[in-house]
């Protein structure tokens, strides 16, 4: 590093830089996390607190309003001469704006150092960073800015905090209904509706992750993914959780079967799918899959979220309210579009008679 920027300690997550005659301790956001995490249970302590959902860093599942608040950490970035701030602007830009798009807010952590040295009056004009879009989202009250210290201190920003980018330069510059981003959108909702439905508590969840972290932290040069640990895990609610994660990761794959669209290849996956999600029910789900009874039950109630579903949901609310059991292969049938609704409607027509 430079003679402007030197990192002159790093241990217990704490990275002590020194830029010009000002010392920042920078934290990294494997030591930061835990008190976010703190600091967020505090507030919502009647409501899940998630790490690592959809690419996010923490959701917040609040039990009260029934709403997802995204939550995202970012570090500073440190270049070979100075504080990387097109770097750190990059970093955050997509991820929060996105998160505002898909669930309509979005809460945002960063380093009080780096607000520190963006405030210091030492930055000059020679730095191009362009905040006045953060600035704009948080006078729309679509986002909320933090900024926390090493030491776990929270502060919540205003746009006055922001006043020095005046001071500095703002040269930085980064299909809303398509399918994949309309699951997107209802990734977190289809994750409340069924982990509330499957009854999970915030101590059982924190145990499931803390054995991960802990796992993790004792494998240094193995990368551990946290849905496959939870599924090979022998506790039969924790793989259950992993199994949640999975499909939760597979939403594209679920809606092409709701849509009818599916590959024949892939039918018994997207069936266990939408299982785990409380789409489907199987009397045989255990046994031997040829021979399991489906039925169309929307036990959690997230169908609605999937596009998939809305542009079928005659077929699919038929299928529910008559409880009509089809065979492994022919539910196949339907999920690849082989034969349509009116057949279906025509079978329970004559199965009444």
């Amino acid at each position: 590093m430079s003679k402007n920027v030197e990192q002159i300690n790093n241990s217990d997550g704490i990275v002590e830089v020194k830029y010009g005659d000002e010392i920042y301790k920078t934290w990294k956001v494997k030591f930061i996390r835990p008190l976010i995490t703190n600091f967020l249970k505090e507030k919502y302590y009647d409501s899940l607190i998630i790490p690592e959902i959809n690419k996010i860093d923490i959701t917040i599942f609040d039990n009260i309003t029934n709403i997802q608040i995204p939550v995202e950490i970012q570090k500073i970035p440190i270049g070979s001469n100075k504080f990387a701030n097109t770097s750190f602007e990059q970093a955050i830009r997509k991820q929060l704006e996105d998160n505002i798009e898909n669930y309509g807010m979005c809460w945002f952590f960063f380093d009080s150092e780096y607000l520190k040295y963006l405030q210091s009056g030492n930055v000059g004009k020679t730095v191009s960073i362009d905040l006045t879009w953060l600035v704009k989202l948080m006078k729309e009250k679509t986002i909320k800015v933090f900024t926390i210290k090493y030491d776990g201190i929270v502060k919540e920003l205003t746009t006055k905090d922001f006043d020095f980018l005046k001071n500095i330069s703002q040269l930085c510059a980064i299909g809303y209904d398509n399918d994949d981003r309309i699951l997107n959108r209802n990734k977190l909702k289809i994750y409340h509706n069924v982990v509330y439905g499957y009854k999970f508590t915030q101590n059982e969840l924190d145990g499931f992750y803390k054995e991960f972290y802990n796992r993790k932290n004792n494998e240094h040069n193995k990368k551990i993914d946290s849905k496959n640990f939870f599924i090979l895990n022998n506790n039969k609610r924790c793989k259950l959780y992993g199994n949640i994660l999975y499909a939760i990761g597979n939403l594209s794959a679920i809606n092409n079967t709701l849509l009818c669209t599916s590959e024949e290849h892939k039918k018994h996956k997207q069936t266990i799918y939408l299982t785990i999600l409380g789409l489907l029910y199987q009397n045989n789900f255990v046994g031997n899959s040829n021979l399991a009874q489906i039925q169309f039950i929307d036990k959690f109630n997230v169908a609605q979220y999937f596009p998939g579903y809305l542009r079928n949901k005659e077929m699919w609310d038929y299928c529910k309210l008559k409880q009509r059991s089809f065979s492994i292969n022919d539910f196949s049938g339907i999920t690849n579009g082989t034969f349509n609704y009116e057949f279906i409607k025509k079978q329970s027509i004559m199965s009444d008679y």
